[in-house]
């Protein structure tokens, strides 16, 4: 029940501030699909031989062109993938999210129209689960 709870709270709150809450899986475009899983997964080693690389918001133009996404606010890389925010406020993130090739977390996040990018949300207020991963 409170998680559930924390969940609704979340959305209601991003929708009343009208950030991006009728973002979905197929509004994720690309030119570049392929280049963009290419240039997340090298962001990602980067990451992992150095953890202080990449550990602020890196914004459009410090990324490779094939991951400019439309309406990228900016981006993120972690251990095992790459989050590309196109839409947030305070509490909630949503965009599309890159795996890396050796990743085994478990995850929700949706499909796109292309294989390897990913739709995913997420929400401070609600506690880490396999749909709500930062």
């Amino acid at each position: 029940m409170v998680k559930n709870l924390s969940y609704l709270l979340c959305f209601v709150s991003f929708v009343l501030a009208g950030c991006g809450a009728n973002l979905k899986p197929e509004d994720i475009k690309t030119a570049m699909p392929k280049q963009a899983v290419e240039d997340a997964r090298k962001m990602i080693n980067e990451k992992k031989l150095d953890k202080e690389k990449y550990k602020n918001w890196i914004y459009p133009a410090q990324l490779p062109e094939s991951l400019r996404l439309k309406g990228l606010i900016y981006a993120m890389v972690y251990d095992d993938h790459v989050n590309l925010v196109l839409a947030r406020n305070p509490d909630w993130l949503l965009g599309a999210r890159i795996w890396g090739v050796d990743a085994t977390r478990k995850h929700e996040d949706k499909k796109t129209k292309y294989p390897d990018i990913f739709f995913f949300q997420y929400c401070n207020d609600s506690p880490e689960s396999a749909g709500n991963l930062k």
